[in-house]
């Protein structure tokens, strides 16, 4: 998921690699599966009202920036994220998030669509407290989001970016890292929405007390707050990423979902779906 869908300091989505890691290695095959979810309904056609175009760049190389454009719906049902591709050769993805939880990984190139349950596997995570010690992760965990190596300071500034105005947070941290994060009350759910309806409120949870009286996370938590440019600089002022916001446009794009062949994983483990993968891959 891109910088800008989470919405967090950088900081902080790093700390959250170990639980990452263990989720894909931790042995989640060895969780009892409860009571299958109904099938995820794949529509014919997903419509769009919202297109938000932003701009990605490493400091270091300015030149290797990436377009996203994101997609939002007035009813909040889902959005959508599309990165433009370096190498048609290599697809062109369009990822879809729903306000149930699910993910739908479209591959244009190969024409193929993957249904995944995010809300499913933060379950079966939090399922893993049964069978695997997790003491020492959840204290590092804890550690990591406690507020102490991260500040945020609301400065007051604003600025206008179309009919919307965003607002600017300073933040720092203790090993010098430091930038400023612009937020924007919309009229459509933002990516933050979408996260912390599939978590189910489990990712406000891992984030500590601590954390959650920060100012910048109190926004960030709020409905409908869109991150519209940060910029983030390491102790020497020479390494860091930024983003901007080109623009927040009405659109009427539809995705069709005719003619591609579907993989729905949305009932499984993540062990399932790497032996469901290799069986594809080896026949």
């Amino acid at each position: 998921m891109p910088w800008t869908l989470v919405g967090m300091p950088l900081a902080v989505i790093c700390d959250m690699k170990p639980l990452i890691f263990l989720l894909i290695f931790g042995g989640l095959g060895s969780i009892a599966r409860a009571q299958a979810p109904p099938s995820y309904s794949l529509p014919d056609t997903y419509r769009f009202d919202y297109d938000v175009t932003q701009v990605m760049a490493d400091k270091k190389t300015p030149a290797d920036s990436s377009v996203m454009h994101f997609y939002f719906t007035k009813s909040g049902d889902f959005a959508a994220t599309r990165t433009s591709p370096k190498d048609a050769t290599k697809g062109n993805l369009l990822i879809v998030f729903t306000r149930e939880g699910q993910t739908i990984i479209f591959d244009e190139h190969r024409k193929t669509i993957t249904i995944l349950s995010i809300r499913k596997l933060v379950s079966d995570l939090a399922g893993m407290a049964k069978w695997i010690k997790m003491d020492s992760l959840m204290a590092h965990m804890h550690h990591a989001t406690d507020g102490k190596d991260f500040q945020s300071v609301k400065t007051g500034k604003s600025k206008q970016l179309g009919s919307y105005t965003s607002e600017e947070y300073t933040v720092s941290g203790n090993k010098g890292h430091q930038g400023s994060v612009w937020c924007a009350q919309v009229d459509f759910n933002t990516p933050v929405d979408y996260i912390l309806g599939a978590t189910g409120g489990n990712f406000l949870k891992m984030m500590g007390s601590g954390m959650a009286t920060h100012p910048l996370l109190q926004t960030l938590t709020k409905p409908k707050t869109l991150v519209t440019s940060f910029s983030m600089v390491d102790s020497t002022g020479m390494q860091g990423i930024e983003m901007h916001t080109l623009g927040i446009d009405q659109t009427t794009m539809a995705v069709s979902t005719s003619g591609y062949a579907i993989s729905d994983y949305s009932n499984m483990t993540l062990p399932e779906i790497f032996q469901a993968e290799m069986k594809k891959r080896n026949h």
